[in-house]
């Protein structure tokens, strides 16, 4: 991709290109039998006839002028005679360059669009205001939403924040409701919302993250495993190196980070035998939730491959205490360097591929290079053989 000017750090010209953009897509410059202008008018460019603080019409015009230098649009008075304001932009009129539009849609991503996307932008014209960032709303951003009906599915979007701010919804419940009872339509899609809001609504309808705990008596420190079989034999005593540990496991730990540790947010259960001491129990809920330190080491254990790697890196940002559990990572590393595993670029898994760097020193000089060096990766279960 063309690297991004510095100029589109600016509101106005991210909104005045955008809407440029908006107008070819709906007739390209080979279609119009006249060039493409634009007046400056309070209507488009309320940055430059009522600034919200002093000098921001000023600097909106120097940013507005760098597009002049980048040849993607040319400025042309309307008017010669007469003018008392001393500001360069009014009486003044921006002629697009067509030679600009392919630098336009590399610098905001939007590619030329098919009628199926334009019918999208059509039906998001009388909601525009509604949304801080309206062109996300295209097809390859919405999965299912993509197969009902552009109107209906955009109004129900902009519908979104007043339903938050009434009344907590999660995200299924959310989606159930607006979009024709399907639960799932919205699922995977709490980047989109957040950005297309510009407000932070995954923390308006987050679900509270179930965990399961197994507690030992005694034990000298937590280990958080990745899944669901190696938590259950450590629970049922088959790890014996795991023994002196807690041992701790929710479904998706990726997808979970940014909340596991908000209060309301992360729920435990734990096996009826033995159950935590109420002191453990508190201090424990005051490690978990930050009033305090955890009592002793707190460790993660997890795939070795690109998608187990991110999420160990993830949890890190979450955990900053979080060490990895070496008895579990050398023994795969062991098996790595045996041959057994399969190859990283077979790995039939979302998100696999280059290696993540974990920001752990100790796994960057003993796992990231074994991994490299044998194209392998393998997934914590092995280590239960």
């Amino acid at each position: 991709m063309t690297d991004r000017p510095p100029c589109l750090n600016n509101t106005c010209v991210r909104r005045t290109l955008n809407r440029y953009l908006d107008m070819l897509d709906k007739q390209p410059f080979e279609g119009r039998s006249k060039r493409l202008t634009d007046r400056i008018q309070p209507k488009h460019f309320p940055e430059l006839f009522s600034p919200r603080e002093p000098g921001e019409d000023d600097v909106t015009w120097h940013h507005l002028s760098q597009l002049e230098a980048l040849g993607i649009v040319t400025f042309e008075r309307t008017r010669t005679r007469g003018i008392r304001s001393d500001s360069p932009w009014e009486h003044t009129r921006i002629v697009i360059a067509p030679e600009g539009e392919q630098l336009m849609r590399d610098w905001l991503d939007r590619p030329v669009v098919d009628e199926e996307s334009l019918r999208w932008q059509e039906a998001v014209g009388p909601f525009r205001h509604a949304f801080e960032v309206p062109e996300l709303i295209r097809p390859a951003n919405l999965g299912r939403l993509a197969r009902y009906q552009p109107e209906a599915v955009v109004k129900r979007l902009a519908m979104i924040p007043e339903m938050l701010a009434a009344s907590p919804l999660t995200l299924y419940q959310l989606s159930a409701q607006l979009f024709w009872g399907d639960s799932k339509a919205l699922k995977g899609k709490e980047r989109f919302l957040d950005q297309l809001f510009s407000i932070q609504v995954t923390q308006m309808l987050s679900r509270p993250v179930l965990i399961e705990g197994t507690y030992h008596p005694g034990a000298e420190g937590i280990l958080l495993v990745e899944n669901m079989d190696t938590f259950l034999a450590a629970s049922n005593g088959q790890i014996k190196s795991a023994e002196n540990l807690t041992i701790l496991f929710a479904q998706g730990f990726k997808g979970t980070t940014s909340r596991i540790r908000a209060k309301g947010m992360a729920r435990f259960y734990w096996s009826d035998s033995p159950f935590p001491e109420s002191d453990w129990l508190n201090h424990f809920h005051e490690a978990w939730f930050g009033a305090s330190k955890f009592p002793g080491p707190i460790y993660y254990f997890g795939d070795l491959d690109p998608a187990g790697l991110s999420i160990y890196r993830q949890m890190r940002t979450t955990f900053p205490e979080l060490e990895p559990w070496k008895t579990g990572y050398e023994a795969l590393v062991k098996a790595l360097e045996r041959g057994h595993g399969h190859p990283l670029a077979l790995a039939d898994k979302t998100n696999q591929g280059s290696l993540p760097d974990t920001g752990c020193a100790w796994m960057e000089a003993h796992v990231i290079p074994v991994m490299r060096e044998t194209g392998l990766c393998i997934d914590q279960e092995f280590f239960l053989n």
